[in-house]
């Protein structure tokens, strides 16, 4: 299976997808510098579990948005479920937890806290259904801790009025009840906004597991420090891949975590995106690298005032899933291992992303080399909600891929768009000049005088430009012949048509 087929990144200007024949006097086929999000594939649904599926349909329907937002936060919901219960071995010996990191980028007034409201209101129906049964117990136990508390404390009164071996004894006795009855924590199950240092506090509480769901770009203020400059990226790096947590510090009891599972469902607006992606401590580290990125494209707009309603039907079978998946015992370790079709079929795309990635910027591979890992971890996913219980199948796995697929080109797009290249840049400021002054055919030499400046203090560094813009079929250049005696003429540009019309 040749995983990056049609898949072509603009920014590429080595790898040889992005190379078309070009005869004497055409164009290459026409590629914008900048991608658009409509031109984008849509999620195939159809890789889903059915009654995910069904309901993911739905949602879409009654909120009229595009699939995409919902599917993605589906994705986020099935992890929020089973992260910290499901592994899946890839490798033998290497295990990928099924956490997920999902970020939706979606213009203002695209209905974002709609769609996570529909999706997530289930797992917090499940958390207040859960807490009303632990109440008893949660007094129960907390007046039980009272009681000891007191007993110790009147105890440690009587040793300091006056030394008694059995005194002591009994206060040792009920120190060591106490410490043998934790107080009972209320589930959570996600949170909407924390810091680093509270999630990892958040995580000892909920045994290891926590998702932040936000449906506001200002959960990543929190993220990378309201009031640090330098933000505390440790848990949101280890949270993902399972690395215990071991914090001490002083004055403070030391945090430890082992194994640690963490799901992100967010949600910004495209300027949130550039604001992150330009943040070179949160790249550095490969934070950025872990997300699963859904572009939705800024025409999607409701189509009319009322719209379809969810099935009743169908939102049951959803609710019946999650409460399922949700159950699963806290002590849960499904180890899922994949069929021998599917070992073949991963190492068909692990072979395909290799050679794909050999020529791209610095960005795509380091998010290329975790797309392994996340195609697994979908795979987990779908198979658990599904209710298969065997190997993870063929067929499971070429869904995984698939979503695979659609994750690249997403966040093929998202790094194209966002990350600074320089090239690009200039390369926009050229077809600028040629719009403003309605250039069909322009010498090279004459083209360097109408754009020298900023971008270019020399004629040589024109031609990497323009070679750019000729393999993305804005123009052509003839060589005028040369017969060897004097200076050589400048090359003539034409200027592709369709440039004029280029938004």
């Amino acid at each position: 299976m040749n995983f990056i087929q049609n898949t072509k990144n603009p920014k590429n200007t080595e790898n040889p997808v992005s190379h078309a024949g070009q005869a004497p006097g055409l164009f290459n086929p026409y590629a914008p510098l900048r991608p658009s999000a409509d031109t984008l594939p849509a999620f195939p649904i159809h890789c889903l579990p059915p009654r995910l599926q069904a309901y993911v349909a739905a949602v879409a329907e009654h909120t009229q948005t595009p699939v995409d937002m919902a599917a993605g936060v589906a994705l986020g919901v099935l992890a929020t479920c089973l992260q910290g219960k499901v592994r899946v071995e890839g490798n033998t010996g290497h295990y990928e937890q099924t956490s997920l990191y999902v970020f939706i980028i979606a213009n203002p007034g695209a209905r974002k806290s709609a769609v996570i409201r529909a999706m997530t209101a289930v797992i917090e129906d499940y958390e207040q259904a859960y807490n009303e049964k632990l109440k008893p117990q949660i007094r129960k136990r907390r007046q039980e801790r009272e009681t000891l508390q007191r007993q110790i404390t009147r105890l440690n009164r009587q040793l300091a009025q006056k030394y008694d071996s059995m005194t002591e004894l009994e206060l040792q006795h009920a120190q060591d009840n106490l410490a043998d009855l934790p107080a009972i924590q209320p589930l959570q199950i996600f949170t909407d906004d924390c810091t680093s240092e509270m999630m990892v506090k958040l995580l000892k509480d909920n045994g290891g597991r926590m998702a932040l769901i936000s449906a506001e770009g200002g959960a990543f203020d929190a993220i990378i420090g309201r009031y640090s400059k330098k933000p505390n990226l440790d848990v949101w790096l280890k949270g993902i891949c399972g690395d215990t947590i071991r914090v001490d510090r002083l004055n403070r009891e030391p945090d430890y975590v082992r194994h640690p599972a963490v799901s992100m469902i967010l949600t910004a607006q495209p300027s949130v995106l550039s604001e992150i992606m330009q943040n070179g401590l949160l790249d550095g580290r490969g934070f950025l690298a872990r997300f699963l990125y859904v572009n939705i494209p800024p025409a999607a707009v409701p189509r009319s005032f009322q719209s379809a309603p969810i099935p009743q039907d169908v939102q049951e079978d959803y609710r019946e899933l999650i409460y399922g998946l949700l159950n699963l015992p806290p002590e849960t370790d499904i180890v899922l291992h994949l069929s021998p079709e599917a070992v073949e079929l991963m190492e068909g795309v692990c072979n395909g992303l290799e050679q794909y990635l050999i020529h791209e910027a610095r960005d795509m591979r380091e998010w290329g080399s975790k797309l392994i890992g996340l195609i697994l971890r979908v795979a987990g996913l779908i198979h658990v909600a599904s209710g298969l219980t065997k190997d993870i199948s063929a067929d499971t796995i070429r869904c995984a891929i698939c979503i695979g697929r659609y994750a690249f080109q997403h966040a093929m797009y998202a790094y194209s768009i966002i990350s600074a290249d320089e090239t690009i840049e200039k390369a926009l400021h050229v077809v600028s000049r040629l719009r403003k002054h309605r250039v069909r055919d322009i010498s090279q030499s004459a083209l360097y005088q109408l754009c020298r400046g900023r971008f270019f203090r020399d004629a040589k560094e024109l031609e990497p430009v323009l070679e750019l813009l000729e393999q993305h079929g804005y123009i052509w250049r003839d060589t005028p012949l040369y017969s060897g005696v004097g200076r050589p003429p400048s090359r003539t540009i034409h200027v592709n048509p369709i440039v004029s019309d280029e938004q």
